[in-house]
């Protein structure tokens, strides 16, 4: 609770859009932030227990699955969305490699949650199908901003009515901090992302690095630079329409070739707003995007460690909301805990979150039921000893990923993938020059 109201205070979190109407409300003396913080303790902490169980673990109150189960129901949607907005923010603390020449790294990306197959949801969600057939369960779709290497949560929109990552990730433009890179893969790798990043990046002073396809095509080639990469401008299509321009940004293409003993070539283009290439070398760039694998570390993190696993334990999709922000904001107090680590020379993300968080639950459980038992000193030198218990557990130095496509999986139930090796070597970096200018056809 300590840490939680760091973040945010109790008289906030009682406050979140305060419902007009309490029909549909059990009469009961518990109070907004209670029924909250119950919430996210019970899907932070993973620990066995009821919703129930954990507010009375918590706050000391008793109440019966069904009342809880219809308070938590009757909770509006825009409660959890405020909530993450004011939760979630950038650290003070961060670790040097957190940045890129002054520049805050941050990505965007998307992630997909299975839901129980109830009525409800497969009204509300769909199910949704790919080239193997359709999935087994429906998907309630997240989008994060995340700060790379703390692995701290930024900010994050949920998809409670099917909406598609494109939809949900333009919702997280406005939350972009200043000074900043956005990294970003190949689904934004196109004109109109261009156009609506800058809106919110340029004022800032920050800047973006996205990946884009190899058959992604320009509008023209307005300057050859020194370094192999060039200046192009690129068509922003009106929402709706594939003839009509909206814009044509000017960016700067990199493209490089990856090169590794004992396999095959491959290709990358980029997409850049850094456009002095003494001032933002292109080949630091292409090593830089590797970065980005962190955002997917941290889904990792979230669905397996914070998680019971991919299936949210929800039978309703704004339910299942609630679960997945509350694993949000379970992350975001985690990083806050590990950016307050001093492991001597070591960098600070290089700690690892699996085995802070399983010292920290514990700590968290004998706070809470040694209340009323350890005195304020006793507490605090439980703390101070977590603290220098997590700073001995320091990772290694991560080693290269490799991750060609030709491992992927055929599309065919049958043989499985057995095999797939891993490479530790280095990978040479060749940057090459933009091909001419392909004007596209309208």
């Amino acid at each position: 609770m300590a840490l939680l109201e760091q973040l945010i205070s109790w008289d906030e979190l009682c406050g979140l859009t305060a419902r007009k109407n309490g029909g549909g409300r059990p009469a009961h003396k518990l109070s907004r932030g209670q029924l909250l913080a119950a919430i996210l303790f019970h899907y932070t902490v993973r620990s066995a227990g009821t919703l129930a169980e954990h507010l009375w673990l918590l706050l000391g109150i008793k109440m019966s699955d069904g009342t809880l189960c219809e308070r938590r129901q009757a909770l509006p949607a825009p409660v959890f969305t405020e909530l993450l907005q004011r939760v979630l923010r950038p650290l003070e603390r961060i670790s040097p490699e957190g940045f890129y020449r002054g520049l805050r790294l941050v990505a965007i990306d998307g992630v997909e949650f299975s839901v129980a197959n109830t009525p409800s949801v497969n009204q509300q969600l769909g199910k949704r199908k790919n080239k193997r057939g359709p999935f087994a369960f429906a998907k309630l779709r997240c989008a994060v901003l995340v700060e790379l290497l703390m692995h701290n949560p930024l900010a994050a929109t949920l998809g409670r009515a099917g909406e598609s990552e494109w939809q949900l990730a333009k919702g997280l433009l406005a939350s972009l901090p200043k000074g900043c890179l956005l990294l970003c893969d190949r689904l934004y790798g196109c004109g109109a992302f261009m156009v609506q990043a800058q809106k919110f990046l340029q004022p800032n002073g920050s800047h973006f690095l996205v990946r884009v396809k190899l058959g992604a095509k320009v509008a023209r080639v307005v300057e050859r630079l020194a370094d192999g990469s060039a200046l192009v401008e690129v068509n922003a299509y009106v929402p709706g329409s594939r003839h009509k321009v909206e814009a044509t940004p000017l960016v700067r293409e990199i493209r490089a070739v990856l090169r590794r003993k004992g396999g095959k070539p491959v290709a990358v283009r980029f997409w850049t707003s850094l456009l002095d290439p003494q001032q933002w070398p292109a080949e630091e760039l292409v090593k830089l995007y590797a970065t980005r694998w962190e955002h997917e570390l941290y889904f990792r993190e979230l669905k397996t460690v914070l998680g019971t696993n991919n299936l949210l334990r929800s039978q309703t999709v704004e339910t299942a909301a609630q679960e997945v922000a509350a694993m949000i904001i379970g992350s975001a107090l985690v990083a806050t805990e590990r950016s307050k680590l001093q492991p001597g020379q070591e960098l600070a993300h290089r700690i690892s979150f699996l085995k802070v968080w399983d010292l920290l639950q514990p700590l968290w459980l004998t706070l809470l039921l040694g209340a009323d038992i350890l005195s304020e000193l006793q507490k605090q030198q439980l703390v101070e000893r977590f603290y220098a218990m997590a700073a001995q557990m320091t990772m290694g130095k991560k080693r290269h990923r490799s991750c060609p496509r030709v491992l992927r999986q055929r599309l065919s139930k049958w043989p499985r993938k057995q095999d797939q090796p891993s490479f530790h070597g280095p990978i040479d970096i060749e940057v090459i020059q933009t091909e001419p200018a392909i004007t596209e056809r309208h």
